[in-house]
């Protein structure tokens, strides 16, 4: 009788596991259905900029100087706990734009692609010149030639601490 409750574990760990699976199978969420449910200020409107395909984990964005959204996606985080990527070829750094001032991003450009920067925490476009905090390193990215490309990355410093969610996350020009 003192051991019983260890039969219950066993039990309600496969009972947890097989509803997690039925829930997240149940539970897809459609981008246009979630808009409408977010509370905004009187005066303002959310609208949908952009979803997958387009963009997919975002974990950080930056608004450049031209109204260009750069996000960090985070396909790969943690996945070296796991020891398989969800993206062979390594997260990107995407840029959104909408060219037809429709109010939703039509063109997606990926400035640079990399497993060194898979899990990256924050982003912050200055002009010509991108920073990436993807702990435990912080990149400098260049565009040299403005074709929205990074031509040239630097690595800034390390920072300490680790897997990402305890070190570096953006950087603030100010």
């Amino acid at each position: 009788m003192k051991y019983r409750w260890l039969a219950i574990i066993p039990a309600l760990f496969l009972n947890t596991t097989f509803n997690a699976g039925t829930l997240s199978a149940q539970t897809e969420h459609d981008p246009n259905q979630a808009v409408p449910s977010l509370t905004v200020a009187p005066g303002l409107q959310a609208t949908l900029f952009a979803s997958e395909p387009k963009i997919s984990s975002p974990s950080s964005m930056d608004v450049d100087s031209q109204g260009r959204v750069w996000i960090c996606e985070v396909v790969n985080y943690r996945s070296n706990l796991h020891g398989i990527p969800t993206r062979k070829e390594g997260d990107r750094i995407l840029i959104l734009e909408d060219t037809n001032a429709d109010g939703k991003a039509d063109k997606t450009t990926v400035f640079y692609q990399g497993n060194e920067i898979n899990g990256s925490q924050g982003i912050c476009v200055l002009g010509n010149k991108v920073i990436v905090a993807a702990s435990p390193n912080v990149f400098l990215f260049t565009d040299e030639n403005n074709d929205g490309k990074a031509d040239k990355k630097e690595l800034l410093f390390k920072v300490a601490g680790g897997e990402h969610d305890h070190s570096a996350h953006t950087s603030i020009f100010g």
